[in-house]
């Protein structure tokens, strides 16, 4: 019976024996108990051998990383070659068409710009909303330049807006993006809690890019019409995704 009792305590003990983390007085007794019984030993032994057929060697990580590492640049210069034959073909058949480089400025931006965000989403490993919000500010700016660029300067139409309109609404919804990403990153927000601060500032942007654009003057803020049409939508999203942000403190 003791004997039975023994290997019972052993086999449950086992997968702790395995793994190292038993202490050094259960250790010592389970290799005892393993020196003369075969049917323990045996378990043992099974374990183990699934345990090294489970845990890949080191071999094998560093062919897996190599593969994935060579996948993903593989992918990255398959794409910026493809973007450097659209920018080429856009540029020859702008030059034949216009007599010089108009509206493939545009497109070259454009290609340009999401290469950027791709090559920094794929290669950063930390912080990776600042670093895409970074490649977001620098190429909008860009984008945005040559579309003025472009339409006032080369084709000569339109207004030049970039300094009005263009920076000062650009750079509010630069600052809208950001402030959620960084209360994420170094004050770690929950995920709600960002959602709901970026719907907040999302009615801010709303009325201000109209009173901007001069669509608005300050007494329509007040009206019951333009608070429907610019920030009901978002009010009911920021108490829907506050209840839900203090469900999940709550279980937590």
């Amino acid at each position: 019976m003791e004997r039975e009792l023994a290997c019972e305590i052993v086999k449950d003990l086992l997968p702790l024996y395995v793994d190292g983390i038993v202490s050094d007085v259960s250790q010592k007794s389970i290799e005892n108990h393993l020196e003369h019984c075969t049917d323990c030993k045996e378990v043992y032994h099974n374990m183990a051998f699934h345990l090294e057929m489970e845990t890949p060697p080191t071999e094998v990580s560093d062919v897996k990383r190599f593969l994935k590492k060579t996948k993903k640049m593989y992918l990255l210069y398959g794409l910026g070659g493809l973007s450097f034959i659209a920018i080429l073909v856009c540029l020859i058949v702008d030059l034949a068409v216009n007599k010089g480089i108009t509206w493939s400025l545009i497109a070259g931006s454009s290609c340009l710009f999401a290469d950027a965000f791709i090559y920094a989403l794929s290669t950063c490993k930390k912080n990776k909303g600042c670093i895409a919000m970074a490649v977001i500010s620098i190429g909008t700016f860009c984008l945005l330049s040559a579309i003025q660029i472009t339409s006032y300067y080369l084709m000569e139409t339109g207004t030049f807006w970039f300094f009005r309109y263009g920076l000062p609404i650009l750079l509010l919804w630069l600052l809208i993006l950001w402030f959620p990403v960084l209360t994420r990153t170094f004050l770690k927000w929950n995920i709600w809690d960002c959602i709901v601060l970026f719907l907040f500032l999302l009615i801010v942007g709303n009325y201000t890019t109209k009173l901007i654009t001069g669509d608005y003057v300050w007494n329509d803020v007040l009206h019951m019409q333009g608070f429907i049409g610019n920030a009901l939508g978002e009010v009911i999203g920021i108490i829907v995704f506050g209840i839900i942000g203090r469900i999940e403190k709550w279980r937590k």
